[in-house]
């Protein structure tokens, strides 16, 4: 057992034998006078208690000193386990290991006969650089249960962000921060399997993801690309070299044959490179960030004509960020949308997708337009939102949500219907028949 506390795999739990009747213990007692074991391996008060998945449930028994007052414990046990006593000293709590918050304190637990009671003591099971990986079909989360039940779950060793196949059976996860190889993840088998192309040393990487053909492409200090659910990925170009720098921004083209990267520079330029091919083309823009921290966004028209980005004058803010619109066969500007622009995104649709500040603390504008700047529609949320590969459903992140999470709304876009969604985990993404994948944010 090491400083940071046990990992296991999960693991059948062992018998328990409880002390005896006559061993009983009287007065006030210490949380430690619980006996604790999780998945039958003891469970130590002091240090973090960590597992590694294995798609079994996470089963945790204490055996207490004495015969217990059953209402002074249960008062106190989550509602998201099973709970089954043994005996009067065993309570045995289950809970599935996709369940996101196995954890619990109890303030103090009584003897039936009310000769002792102990105190404090708190049980914690986490899963290191893992992560509940859930998805929903649009019917379910339509019917606005307040806890939908998804059509998948699974908990996956996947750090970092995480983006999952069109088919909903594969993901990929990968860091920004250098030294760690992207993972292909199988979420039926929960197998987890590093790139063997690229490496690390091609990191760290600013974009992992499945084009619409189903190619896997993942750009880090280059441009690596290869069948969907392949370890090795194939080199076509030297990102870093084709930019100046290595990138900040990644977004490919709709039909999947070229990709937009740009990165910090004074002159607000950026590169459009053939997947095919490995040609580059730099475009002068400028698309230019308005924070040191904050990256330039960009968005393609759907027949890959225009490229849509954010451009601002200075890196003090909002006010003077503006959309720009250029002609990629000319690399002229031939539109500018001015005005406070906090992101921008596109549509299955083919629209841009504006977000600005509105005048609600914690709530935003999202507006829908036209590449030739005419708004179609405005919404009013938590600053996301996502459309259905059908366009027929958009997720709007809520300005607020609870556990943890922001809160999100399915909108029918054919009715308008506004429908709350009980998720209490993050929305990833929609795969290619229209089901909603959410995960948590480890």
């Amino acid at each position: 057992m090491g400083a940071c506390g046990p990992t296991l795999a999960g693991a059948s739990p062992s018998p328990v034998v409880a002390p005896s009747a006559t061993t009983a213990l009287t007065g006030a007692l210490p949380g430690a006078a619980v006996r604790i074991t999780v998945n039958g391996a003891p469970y130590d008060q002091t240090v973090p208690f960590q597992l590694q998945p294995t798609g079994r449930p996470v089963v945790i028994e204490m055996v207490f000193p004495f015969a217990v007052d059953r209402a002074s414990l249960e008062t106190w046990i989550p509602r998201n386990a099973a709970a089954v006593w043994v005996d009067d000293r065993t309570l045995r709590l289950t809970y599935p290991e996709t369940e996101t918050n196995i954890s619990f304190k109890i303030p103090e637990t009584r003897a039936a006969d009310g000769t002792a009671v102990i105190g404090f003591f708190i049980v914690r099971v986490d899963f290191p650089a893992s992560r509940v990986v859930s998805t929903y079909t649009v019917a379910e989360l339509a019917k606005g249960d307040r806890i939908p039940t998804p059509a998948t779950t699974v908990r996956v060793s996947a750090p970092g962000a995480l983006r999952v196949a069109p088919d909903g059976r594969h993901a990929i996860a990968y860091s920004s921060v250098a030294g760690a190889s992207p993972l292909l993840v199988d979420l039926t088998t929960r197998a987890s399997t590093p790139l063997t192309e690229p490496t690390p040393a091609d990191g760290p990487f600013v974009f992992a993801d499945w084009l619409a053909d189903g190619r896997l492409l993942v750009i880090g200090r280059s441009v690596w690309i290869g069948d969907g659910i392949s370890a090795g990925l194939r080199k076509v170009a030297d990102a870093t070299a084709a930019l100046g720098a290595t990138p900040s921004t990644a977004v490919p083209s709709p039909s999947g044959d070229r990709i937009a990267l740009s990165a910090y520079f004074p002159d607000g330029h950026v590169v459009v490179i053939d997947l095919r091919t490995g040609s580059v083309a730099r475009i002068t823009g400028p698309f230019r960030r308005y924070r040191p921290e904050t990256p330039v966004f960009l968005a393609w028209s759907s027949d890959g004509a225009f490229l849509a980005g954010t451009d601002s004058d200075s890196e003090n803010g909002t006010a003077t960020t503006r959309v720009r619109i250029v002609d990629l066969a000319g690399d002229r500007t031939v539109r500018t949308i001015e005005g406070n622009v906090l992101s921008l995104s596109s549509f299955p649709s083919g629209e841009l997708l504006l977000v600005r500040d509105s005048d609600r603390i914690r709530e935003y504008l999202g507006l829908v337009m036209g590449f030739d700047g005419v708004e179609h529609h405005r919404y009013v949320g938590g600053g996301s939102w996502s459309m259905s590969p059908d366009r027929k459903y958009l997720v709007q992140q809520d300005p607020s949500g609870g556990a943890g999470y922001p809160g999100n709304t399915l909108i029918d876009l054919a009715t308008g219907r506004s429908t709350p969604v009980g998720v209490p985990l993050l929305f990833v993404g929609w795969t290619a028949d229209d089901r909603l994948i959410f995960a948590d944010g480890r």
